[in-house]
């Protein structure tokens, strides 16, 4: 009974020390949910123990998409890679996998924001000053206008055309098809009277 206490009580003091061995990081650039008002020009992360050459890690944007960055350089315990363009204003997350000293392969994440003022443009473009020749020279176009819109009035009543007989050929097309009509409705009120006086007439 005391042999398997012993063993039990080794067990568990030898499970944190297997635990304390595994790879973590310790600092990262930039560093876990900083805001940095630069683009960054790498991004770099340090572990406590060495890592493998196999070791990597990927940069994502807020929507999931993967930000390209240059080849991951791992040198003993550090590993970083550089940044070949200038990160846009926003939150950031870097998704990494290492093989630790113990072989063991672990992944891990965190994030950082970029929030970079805008640039102010330091030249405001000059004011085109107006020229003296088109101060002093009357526009040609404005002083037709006054002539133009003094002669609109009978362009207009000469492009109006006068009114025609249209008017009272519709009036007089309109009345004869309604005489039609009721000519045609009359016609057949007769039709229908003769029809069933003859079916009257033999039935008796």
């Amino acid at each position: 009974m005391k042999r398997i206490i012993l063993i039990m009580l080794a067990v568990i003091w030898l499970i944190p020390g297997a635990a304390f061995a595994h790879s973590k990081i310790e600092q990262a650039s930039p560093a876990v949910d900083e805001t940095v008002t630069a683009s960054p020009a790498q991004i770099s992360l340090s572990f406590n123990t060495d890592i493998e050459k196999l070791s990597t890690f990927k940069l994502l944007n807020a929507a999931g998409e993967q930000i390209a960055t240059d080849e991951v350089v791992v040198d003993g315990k550090t590993m970083s890679g550089a940044l070949p363009t200038a990160l846009e204003n926003g939150i950031y997350t870097v998704k990494w996998a290492i093989i630790g000293a113990d072989s063991h392969a672990i992944e891990g994440d965190y994030s950082f924001t970029v929030n970079a003022p805008e640039a102010v443009a330091s030249e405001q473009p000059a004011s085109a000053s107006p020229s003296p020749e088109s101060s002093s020279t009357p526009d040609a176009a404005a002083t037709e206008s006054p002539a133009l819109e003094t002669a609109s009035p009978a362009a207009s009543a000469a492009a109006s055309p006068a009114p025609t007989s249209d008017a009272a050929t519709q009036t007089e097309g309109k009345a004869s098809s309604s005489t039609t009509s009721v000519i045609i409705i009359v016609v057949v009120i007769l039709l229908i009277a003769v029809i069933a006086a003859a079916v009257r007439r033999r039935n008796k």
